[in-house]
């Protein structure tokens, strides 16, 4: 890996946790004042978590060598 790349797993991750706080600052946000913020709150933690699920086995399971020279 090269200095400053990340990976598509950690990219996941790191993605998930940015979807996971926007839906913790939009979460209690009162009807009145934007009726459509718990709904994006509930879209943003679903697409968070789907993220960083996708994400941590990318990261945590070994990569299988492509090298099938040896």
């Amino acid at each position: 890996m090269a200095i400053g790349m990340l990976s598509d797993g950690w990219y996941a991750v790191l993605t998930g946790a940015a979807l996971l706080f926007l839906a913790s600052l939009l979460a209690p946000t009162p009807l009145s004042v934007d009726p459509a913020a718990p709904v994006v709150a509930v879209a943003f933690l679903l697409l968070g978590a789907w993220q960083g699920r996708q994400g941590v086995p990318a990261e945590v399971h070994p990569r299988r060598s492509t090298d099938r020279t040896g």
